[in-house]
Parts: structure tokens; sequence; C-alpha cells
């Protein structure tokens, strides 16, 4: 019985925790930054949900994988099957996977796989299925 009731305060100590933290998540940045710098949403490594990212104030200077129009340009080189994108929050290239004609044995189907990872971007995995 004691034990019953030592996880019930517990419970009642973590639940309102964790409901406070969800509805404190930040959408918008906010913060009044310096000349030069602009403030950015960052994603953050944390060991338990949820990790909502932190406003920060970040340099606004000239990035070289900006194209002629400002748009992001991915320069990572990449395996075969895979290709470059860019991860939207900080702008980083990342290498996905990507289904394409020759990557799985004939009879066998590409699929790509959600998988868990720390720290973001966590791209789909392809595997072949038959």
């Amino acid at each position: 019985m004691q034990a019953a009731i030592q996880l019930l305060q517990l419970l009642l100590l973590a639940l309102p925790a964790v409901v406070k933290a969800e509805c404190c998540v930040t959408k918008a940045c906010t913060l009044d930054c310096q000349p030069g710098e602009t403030c950015a949403l960052q994603m953050v490594d944390c060991i338990r949900a949820p990790c909502p990212p932190i406003q920060a104030c970040v340099g606004t200077t000239s990035n070289p994988n900006k194209g002629a129009e400002g748009s992001l340009k991915c320069t990572m080189e990449c395996g075969d099957f895979q290709e470059c994108r860019i991860y939207e929050p900080d702008g980083s290239d990342y290498c996905a996977d990507v289904c394409a004609e020759g990557r799985c044995p004939k009879g066998s189907i590409c699929e790509l796989q959600e998988v868990q990872c720390i720290r973001a971007p966590c791209p789909p995995m392809a595997t072949c299925n038959k």
C-alpha cells in the first residue's frame, strides 16, 4: 500500500511538469538581438522529452552555402543512393537515403524506414524488402 501511495505522489509531481513543458514550446523567436544578429530557434540535445528548441541570437554573416537568390544550397558530397539535403532549423547539410532504381536486388522493394536517433536530423533509412 505504501508503494502505491508513493507512486501516486510521484505521478502527481511529474504529470503537471510534463503538461507545463508542452504548453511552453516556443514557436516564434522573440529575443531582441544586437545589430548583425538575428533570433533563431536552435534544437537542443536532451535526455528526456519534450526537448523544445531554445531561442538564441546568432550572427547574420554571409553564408557560403547561400545561392544567388539567398536560398541555401547543399554542398555535402553523398554516397550512392543518397542525396544532399538541408536541415531547415540550422541550415546544415546532411545525406539522406533515397529509393532509386538499382538500389535493391530484383524482386525486392525499397522502403524508407523511420529511425530513432539522438540528434536531429534523423532521415529515414532505406531498406530492401521482399
